[in-house]
C-alpha cells in the first residue's frame, strides 16, 4: 500500500500539527491536543448501566397490596409496587467530563463527537436485542424541536441513530416526530405530560410489522420524554425493546461514581 493511500504515523502526525494551526485541536473536558484526550475516551469504553429504577416517570403501578380487614366497604391498603416501563441502558452518570462531551456535542459545535460515541452505545444496543431473542433492532431516534435543530445546526439524535447503524448494531428508522412542548423550565410533573406525536404513513407501516425498536436519545432525567416515545410508538403497533442513552441524571446505588470536574469551560 503506497503512502498516497496511507499515510505513515510520522506523516499523520506532521498533518494533524499542520491542521492544529488553523483548527486547534482540543477535547470537550479542555485538555489541547486531540479532539479527544484517552480519558474521556475511557469513558466511551464503560459497560452500559441499567437506569430505568431512577426514573420517576417510567415506573408504573405492578401491584397493589391490601389487607384482609375492612373499613366498612373499603379495603385499606398496604401499598404498591412499581416495575419500570422499559430498561434503559446509560454509559454513565451526567456529570464532569461526560456531560461536558455530551453539551460539546449537542450545543458546542462539536458535531463530530457523534461519530465517537455511537461505537459506544452498539453494545447496549445489542444486550437489549440478545435480552428480548431478536435479530438487529430498529433504531428510532428521539426528536428534537426545530428550533433546536436550527441552533445546533443538525439533528444530533438522528445523527447519532445513522452513526449507530454504521456500527451494525441495527437499522436506523427516521419517523416524522414532534414533541409537544420543549423540555427546558419544566417542572417533573410538567415533563410527565409531554407527548410525543408521530406523523406520515411510515410509522403505521412499521406498527403493521411489528417492528422491534430500540429508542436512542442523549441524555435521560426523569424519564418523561422516553415515555412519551415508548406511548408514541407502541400506539402505532412497534414492540419497544428498551432505549440507550449517552448519560443519565442518576444511577442506582453502587453504581454511581464520583466523576472529576471538567477541566476548562464547559461548552455552552
Amino acid at each position: 500500500m503506497t503512502t498516497s493511500t496511507r499515510h505513515p504515523p510520522l506523516w499523520r502526525e506532521i498533518l494533524a500539527h499542520t491542521c492544529s494551526l488553523v483548527a486547534p485541536r482540543c477535547c470537550p473536558c479542555g485538555r489541547e491536543g486531540s479532539w479527544l484526550c484517552g480519558r474521556c475516551e475511557t469513558l466511551l469504553r464503560a459497560a452500559p448501566v441499567r437506569v430505568e429504577a431512577c426514573c420517576d416517570a417510567l415506573q408504573v403501578l405492578a401491584e397493589a397490596r391490601v389487607r384482609e380487614e375492612r373499613r366498612g366497604r373499603e379495603v385499606l391498603p398496604v401499598g404498591v409496587d412499581h416495575a419500570p416501563l422499559l430498561p434503559v441502558l446509560a454509559l454513565g452518570e451526567y456529570g464532569g467530563p461526560l456531560q461536558a462531551m455530551v453539551l460539546a456535542w449537542k450545543n458546542g459545535g462539536m458535531l463530530h463527537l457523534g461519530s465517537r460515541i455511537a461505537p459506544a452505545l452498539a453494545p447496549a444496543v445489542a444486550q437489549l436485542a440478545a435480552e428480548s431473542g431478536v435479530a438487529p433492532p430498529a433504531l428510532v431516534p428521539v426528536p428534537s424541536r426545530r428550533a433546536a435543530r436550527l441552533r445546533r445546526g443538525e439533528d444530533h439524535t438522528a445523527e447519532l441513530v445513522r452513526a449507530l447503524a454504521r456500527t451494525g448494531a441495527g437499522r436506523a428508522l427516521l419517523l416524522p416526530a414532534r414533541p409537544t412542548t420543549a423540555q427546558d423550565g419544566l417542572g417533573a410533573r410538567q415533563r410527565r405530560a409531554r407527548r410525543i406525536r408521530l406523523e406520515g404513513r411510515r410509522a403505521r407501516e412499521e406498527g403493521r410489522r411489528a417492528r422491534p425498536v430500540v429508542i436512542v436519545d442523549d441524555v435521560v432525567t426523569t424519564g418523561a420524554t422516553l415515555r412519551g416515545m415508548h406511548e408514541a410508538l407502541t400506539a402505532h403497533g412497534m414492540r419497544v425493546l428498551g432505549a440507550v442513552v449517552v448519560a443519565a441524571a442518576r444511577l442506582p446505588d453502587g453504581d454511581a461514581e464520583v466523576l472529576g470536574d471538567a477541566q476548562g469551560p464547559v461548552a455552552g
